[in-house]
């Protein structure tokens, strides 16, 4: 019997010309790539970055791409208020 595998992406889009002279997408990868678990992979490209998570249990998936998304904002948050 095969294990079923779930798996999601979540993607950092550079939208502005600021964003992408920065490199905003592949920074903001990288800085939560230490977070990596077995089964999370990071892909930096050319206007985007890509976060790719597989499990075999749905909560996983759901619990790490909620820590992700909130170390996400709040790198976001940082980076904006260190720029006013």
């Amino acid at each position: 019997m095969s294990k079923l595998k779930i798996s999601g992406t979540i993607r950092f889009i550079e939208e502005t010309d600021a964003e992408k002279s920065e490199h905003l997408s592949q920074k903001l990868v990288l800085s939560l790539a230490p977070d990596n678990f077995l089964g999370m992979t990071t892909k930096t490209g050319d206007g985007c970055s890509e976060i790719h998570l597989e499990s075999g249990k749905v909560g996983s998936i759901l619990a790490t791409a909620d820590d992700l998304l909130m170390n996400a904002d709040g790198a976001v948050r940082v980076k904006k208020s260190s720029q006013k």
